[in-house]
C-alpha cells in the first residue's frame, strides 16, 4: 500500500484537463469563403458559442484549451457567416 499511494498521487498531479472543441487548426487553413455552416461544422466540430450579428449573420466560435501542472495551451477561432449561412471571411 505504501508503494501504491505515491504512484496514485503522481498520476493525479500529472493529469491533463481539456475543455472546448478540439478542432484541427490545419482544417481552419482549408476553409474557403462561401462554405456553408454545415460544411464548416463537419470540418471543425460543433462550435462552443454562436453570436448573432447585425444584418442577420452569425459568428461561430471554437475554443479549445488544455492544461496540466506543466503548463496550459489555448486556441480559438471565430468565423463570421452571412444571413444565408455562408462563410463570409476566413482568418489569415
Amino acid at each position: 500500500m505504501k508503494r501504491i499511494l505515491p504512484i496514485a498521487i503522481a498520476a493525479l498531479l500529472a493529469g491533463c484537463v481539456s475543455t472546448g472543441t478540439n478542432y484541427d487548426p490545419a482544417a481552419v487553413d482549408r476553409l474557403q469563403v462561401g462554405m456553408t455552416k454545415a460544411e464548416v461544422i463537419r470540418m471543425l466540430g460543433q462550435p462552443n458559442q454562436v453570436i448573432a450579428l447585425a444584418g442577420g449573420g452569425k459568428k461561430l466560435i471554437w475554443v479549445h484549451s488544455t492544461g496540466s501542472m506543466f503548463g496550459a495551451n489555448a486556441r480559438s477561432v471565430g468565423l463570421p457567416f452571412d444571413r444565408d449561412g455562408k462563410l463570409s471571411d476566413v482568418p489569415n
